[in-house]
């Protein structure tokens, strides 16, 4: 009696597939654990105010900088002119991050007054994700910018030619 073959190519493909799929899916929590273990799991509100801020670094550089993290894993990095940037309020730096976020479909490097300044600001909106115990996204330097985060507060590690620069960002939280 002859043998007769039900297989066909489509279905160890179809078997591949669905196996590719549950170990993403089973994947995903481990990951999300790993990063709240790792202390990366961000706050999403409010926002982190650069130390130095209305100091001596803001006139260096021009600005008060600020970050804050959004749902669906988006940073953005708020510069606010000096001396404009001491009269601000910390209600505000939030608010013109969501009115700015809310323009944004995609990656975007914005400027403008978004309804709530009286001078121009400039804000850079981008995805970031995670590797090893930092958040990593693009910042327009040399490389990838990357985070450390730590109880309240953050460090941006910005590359540089030489050196890396290490920045501190203070959480402020905003009604």
């Amino acid at each position: 009696m002859q043998k007769t073959s039900y297989y066909s190519g489509r279905t160890g493909r179809a078997k591949a597939t669905l196996l590719g799929i549950l170990l993403v899916c089973t994947s995903f929590p481990a990951v999300v654990f790993a990063a709240q273990q790792a202390g990366l799991m961000e706050d999403l509100s409010g926002h982190y105010s650069r130390d130095g801020n209305n100091g001596s670094p803001s006139k260096t550089a021009g600005n008060n900088i600020y970050i804050k993290f959004f749902a669906d894993r988006w940073v953005g990095m708020l510069f606010i002119p000096y001396p404009y940037a001491t009269g601000v309020d910390d209600p505000v730096v939030t608010q013109v991050f969501e009115a700015a976020r809310k323009q944004a479909s995609s990656a975007a490097l914005m400027k403008g007054k978004f309804g709530l300044l009286s001078e121009a600001a400039t804000i850079q909106i981008e995805r970031y994700g995670y590797l090893e115990d930092r958040i990593v996204f693009e910042c327009g330097s040399l490389a990838p910018c990357t985070i450390k985060m730590g109880d309240g507060s953050l460090e941006l590690i910005k590359p540089g030619v030489i050196n890396e620069h290490i920045v501190r960002y203070s959480h402020v939280a905003t009604p």
